[in-house]
């Protein structure tokens, strides 16, 4: 299967007509596309999907759903209502038979906004009957008898579930999107065992009752209302099988959903550990710095409280020590009489009487005159005492004080101290740690998703008993029904056309085996070639597990157990990619060889590359393209230049099929250039 050329008409970056031509040739079959970023190679490939498929897909420039596929220049001039096409065409040889699918939609502007409203999209195909003669386009919806009959061509070349594996994008394409059912299915429509699958199915498909011995058995009569009851218990245990098995199946991807998910979570915690304890101390960091931060507050606030209440008496102390040395240089012994102030002796003096009732002559008047200076409220000597006593006790708490205020100034200055050792702590671990991870979120995940595992391992367990135990009694049953049966002719009739099928169906299971069998084996020795040969790797090796994925294990470790590795690089992501594309096309064309017959039911599809060595060094680059043209009938690049002379391609491709895009700095448009 070869395409010869694609035609594009105001198809995005590509305004009118534009043609690219593929070597079909069976030595140089490698064509070769080359521009620059955002030059328009991507939208080349998409042109091929939308072609095929009516779909695009999402790019690093923008979501499937917000790019308009009408080229904006085209856009820009036209009107309110003034309709223009999109067009994609692609020209197919499969042998002697060339086909060619065209896909036309009609698009109005939203004027005066820059946006579309598509009014319709249709498919036709053509086959070409002569040297220059076609056949006349058939729509697909066109003919009510033979609907879709462009679609069903299209699944039949190309199928859609396989256009992961022949368009390829390196920087986007992953088996890790699909599930290994889906993986294993494609590898059977690929290596064209999908026919026996279903011939399988068709013959007997355990209780469905489209299957033909399931329609057959239903035919037979018997002559008893017993073999109604029976026929209708039987009926009644392949209806609840039914519904189990749809449950198994429900529970089955929702365990192998459950298993990716803890699979994931423990790669992150497993390649992480180191990362995830650096998180805990960064974590301890934080509510430690938070509680520091409280308890230097506390210690200020204390240090101002303290402050406040009891430094008067630590400043004052000093000069109260010197009032009462002072005060005591004064004599003043003996003077003070308890209880008598001024106002008492003045009385005394101004009656000329004493207390004791004797006259006060002229020289007890001057000796009360005297002491008049010395007491209250002339005298401070009562004070003095008070003062003694008040200067004795804040001595004692200057002592207090001071020993109070050191250490809450200690206690602040320690934790301010550590605070900024935790705060460089922290800043330092900031640098290490990847911030985009939360551990303890992924652990929560991990956590639920097990216990999510675990009960839909429950609803398998339990679905399988009860699909075991309706088998076993519709075992019983069914030979109990075949005693019941009426013995007429056309029961013997049925009866032999069951064992007929029955013969076959066992015939198609041992074919179906043969071929399946031998798959994994070969296509894993390919992956083991490619993967060294490709990467020149010594240490690693890639190989297919039974889930139908793509693992990498080192050679030399684990003491001859094989050790996985978990934690791939961009680059080693990219490899495994290739790895298996290429190794499943080698198997198809493999196999294809092996059946020697022109009418093979194995796929023989074109490889399309977009951006394949893009994030590839030159010696990688160089590996994996050498190995392409011989992976595929046909092989077509769309590339930078940079990679070009690294692929060495050029062995391979003819010069009249290697084009350039180009585009102006300001401008919307691409434009295709051909040749050197």
């Amino acid at each position: 299967m070869k395409f010869r050329k694609i035609e594009l008409n105001n198809f995005m970056r590509y305004q009118g007509k534009n043609v690219i031509e593929f070597s079909c040739d069976n030595e140089k079959n490698v064509t070769i596309v080359m521009g620059d970023n955002t030059f328009g190679k991507t939208t080349l490939a998409q042109a091929f999907r939308w072609g095929l498929y009516g779909e695009i897909i999402d790019t690093r420039y923008g979501k499937s759903k917000e790019i308009v596929l009408l080229n904006k220049d085209v856009l820009t001039e036209m009107g309110d209502d003034d309709p223009e096409e999109v067009s994609v065409m692609l020209e197919v040889e499969e042998k002697d038979v060339i086909t060619q699918f065209k896909r036309v939609a009609k698009y109005l502007r939203l004027y005066p906004e820059l946006k579309t409203r598509r009014i319709s999209e249709k498919l036709y195909m053509r086959k070409k009957v002569g040297d220059d003669l076609w056949g006349d386009w058939q729509e697909n919806e066109s003919d009510r008898k033979n609907l879709n009959c462009v679609t069903e061509n299209i699944k039949m070349m190309f199928p859609q579930e396989l256009s992961s594996y022949f368009f390829f994008d390196g920087e986007r394409w992953s088996d890790e999107k699909k599930t290994n059912k889906e993986i294993k299915n494609s590898i059977n429509t690929l290596m064209g065992i999908t026919p026996l699958v279903s011939m399988k199915i068709h013959l007997f498909n355990g209780n469905s009752k489209l299957a033909v011995v399931k329609e057959l058995e239903a035919k037979i009569t018997g002559n008893s209302t017993r073999f109604e009851d029976i026929r209708k218990r039987i009926d009644h245990k392949e209806n609840q099988i039914e519904d189990w098995e749809q449950q198994l199946e429900n529970a089955k991807h929702n365990a192998e959903m459950f298993r990716a998910k803890i699979e994931i979570a423990e790669n992150i915690l497993n390649s992480n550990q180191r990362i995830e304890q650096y998180q805990k101390e960064y974590t301890m960091l934080e509510k430690g710095i938070a509680s520091q931060q409280e308890s230097l507050s506390s210690y200020y606030a204390d240090l101002v409280r303290t402050f406040s209440k009891d430094a008067y008496k630590f400043f004052a102390a000093p000069l109260l020590e010197e009032v009462i040395e002072m005060l005591k240089s004064v004599n003043l012994e003996g003077k003070d009489i308890p209880d008598v102030t001024s106002s008492t002796l003045d009385y005394l003096i101004k009656n000329q009487i004493c207390l004791c009732g004797n006259c006060i002559g002229e020289k007890e008047a001057n000796y009360i005159e005297e002491l008049r200076k010395v007491i209250p409220p002339n005298a401070i000597g009562s004070y003095v005492g008070q003062y003694q006593n008040k200067f004795e006790e804040w001595q004692m708490e200057k002592e207090s004080f001071v020993d109070s205020l050191k250490e809450k100034a200690t206690g602040y200055e320690g934790t301010k101290a550590q605070i900024e050792e935790d705060e460089m702590a922290k800043e330092r671990l900031e640098r290490i740690i990847d911030g985009k991870i939360n551990f303890s979120v992924e652990r929560q995940k991990l956590n639920a998703n097990k216990s999510n595992e675990r009960a839909e391992l429950e609803k398998i367990r339990k679905c399988e008993v009860n699909i075991e135990d309706a088998k076993r009694q519709i075992q019983i049953d069914t030979e109990a029904l075949k005693r019941e049966a009426a013995h007429t002719e056309k029961n013997r009739k049925i009866q032999k056309m069951i064992s007929y099928a029955n013969a076959l169906y066992d015939y198609t299971v041992e074919v179906l085996k043969k071929r399946e069998e031998p798959l994994m084996n070969e296509l894993n020795e390919i992956i083991k070639e490619n993967f060294a040969g490709m990467f020149h790797e010594q240490e690693k090796y890639a190989q297919m597990e039974d889930d139908y994925r793509l693992h990498l294990y080192y050679k030399k470790m684990g003491g001859g157990t094989p050790v996985e590795e978990m934690n791939l690089s961009e680059g080693e992501i990219i490899a495994r990619n290739f790895v298996f594309i290429v190794s499943i096309l080698q198997l198809a064309q493999k196999k294809k060889m092996e059946d020697g017959i022109d009418d093979s039911d194995v796929l023989n599809l074109p490889l399309v590359l977009d951006g394949p060595f893009s994030k590839l060094g030159d010696v990688n680059t160089g590996l994996i393209a050498k190995v392409l043209p011989e992976a595929a009938e046909q092989v077509i690049v769309f590339m930078l230049d940079k990679d070009w002379e690294a692929s060495g391609l050029e062995e391979y491709t003819l010069p009249e099929y290697r084009y350039y895009v180009s585009k102006d700095v300001d401008g919307n448009s691409s434009t295709l250039k051909r040749g050197v």
